[in-house]
């Protein structure tokens, strides 16, 4: 293959816009992918993780009662205690956390969010001051920097 060959197989295709437009929407699949393919990753997953094990731990609870409540002696209470009390309550308490924790990552991307906004509010602010400060003309700042400097009588604020 000569070298004029190789320069007209690179001329062909597409452009580097289309290139670099094709690579960017095939990095966003990936990320889409990758947020969709894991559980934690869905925005309501924890909320719904925790709804079930508070509704069921609560259920647990009643049907415990409903078990010690049918009974006249302690003795066959106890069963129903353990196994309907305790295990509601602590399936009541994982749910808890778990809700909380949905809470604690939902506050946290809000947080993220913010601060991303928050540095290209920044970065916009000190693009326009320095465009703003290139238009000003040189005879000005130094005119300005002069009539800073004869002021040595009052002090710096």
């Amino acid at each position: 293959m000569t070298t004029s060959e190789r320069f007209t197989v690179l001329d062909g295709g597409p452009s580097v816009d289309e290139r670099e437009a094709r690579l960017t929407d095939g990095a966003d699949e990936l990320v889409e992918d990758r947020a969709r393919g894991s559980l934690a990753g869905r925005d309501h997953f924890l909320l719904a993780i925790a709804g079930a094990l508070m509704a069921l731990g609560i259920s647990v609870i009643l049907i415990g009662w409903a078990g010690a409540a049918n009974s006249t002696l302690v003795e066959e209470q106890v069963p129903y205690l353990i196994s309907g009390g305790l295990l509601g309550v602590a399936l009541s308490t994982i749910g808890a956390l778990t809700l909380f924790s949905h809470w604690f990552i939902v506050g946290i991307r809000e947080a993220r969010a913010h601060e991303a906004a928050r540095r290209r509010d920044h970065e916009e602010l000190i693009d326009a001051l320095r465009s703003l400060a290139s238009s000003v003309p040189d005879k000005e700042v130094k005119r300005n920097a002069r009539a800073r400097s004869t002021r040595t009588d009052r002090p710096l604020r």
